[in-house]
């Protein structure tokens, strides 16, 4: 076991106690962030304890209509590739939809399954119902908003989904927030507080403060290494002061 002077060791208490309050702070945040993590019901975060989901399936779809209307979207639009055929997870209206791109574009074209035709996007009052219809329980709506590109950043909590899409705000006590994209005629995602708790909790954890996605940032990169420096700076001073080990 190497000896260590006096002044080695205040150097190493120095280099601990310096760097330990410049990365405390971030362990702290890291810790609590686990603690919430593990503690918490994703089901809740997701906000799948207030949502009812609709069927899977539906029983025989006319396959045939669907290629006739096909036929009817590419008259007025060039398709370049097709992306999906399917049935839309809808209870309420019937629907099925192409998703096509078009011009480098993603589109969607809603199928209306009672009326056997093309139909345009969901309404706002129709999306409502949606989303109301979604909902366990009845609440009231406090607001209602048509989101663009423009109003959805990096860190807004729909980041990432299909634009436009309706933002309906319940009046409820979680804050719950569903989020209906007229063009797919789905609910596309609840949120509630407890998502924007996590949601911010996951930004302090990952050190994305942008995407709050990217666990490969230089950011988080530099002070894991300093953690460890911390960690082993700790046992250097516990072996450097330790009088048993001196001793020996």
């Amino acid at each position: 076991m190497p000896k260590f002077s006096y002044k080695s060791q205040r150097k190493i208490r120095k280099f601990h106690r310096y760097i330990a309050v410049f990365v405390g702070i971030q362990l702290l945040f890291w810790t609590v962030s686990g603690m919430y993590f593990s503690w918490n019901n994703m089901d809740d975060v997701h906000g799948d304890t207030f949502r009812i989901f609709p069927n899977n399936f539906v029983g025989n779809p006319n396959f045939a209509l669907m290629d006739s209307l096909f036929d009817e979207v590419e008259k007025t639009i060039k398709i370049d590739s097709i992306k999906s055929i399917g049935i839309v997870k809808n209870d309420v209206l019937p629907m099925a939809r192409f998703s096509f791109f078009h011009a480098g574009k993603l589109h969607h074209q809603l199928i209306d399954l009672e009326k056997k035709s093309l139909r345009p996007p969901l309404s706002e009052a129709e999306s409502v119902k949606l989303a109301q219809e979604s909902f366990r329980g009845k609440v009231g709506i406090k607001n209602v908003k048509l989101l663009s590109e423009n109003d959805v950043h990096q860190t807004h909590e729909y980041r990432g989904g299909v634009l436009p899409v309706f933002a309906i705000d319940f009046d409820h006590a979680s804050g719950l927030t569903a989020y209906v994209a007229p063009e797919l005629g789905e609910v596309t995602s609840f949120r509630n507080n407890n998502w924007r708790r996590f949601d911010f909790l996951w930004m302090m954890h990952t050190m994305d403060y942008q995407t709050r996605d990217v666990i490969t940032n230089w950011v988080l990169r530099i002070f894991s290494v300093l953690g460890l420096l911390t960690v082993f700076s700790g046992f250097l001073l516990y072996f450097a002061t330790s009088k048993k080990i001196i001793k020996k």
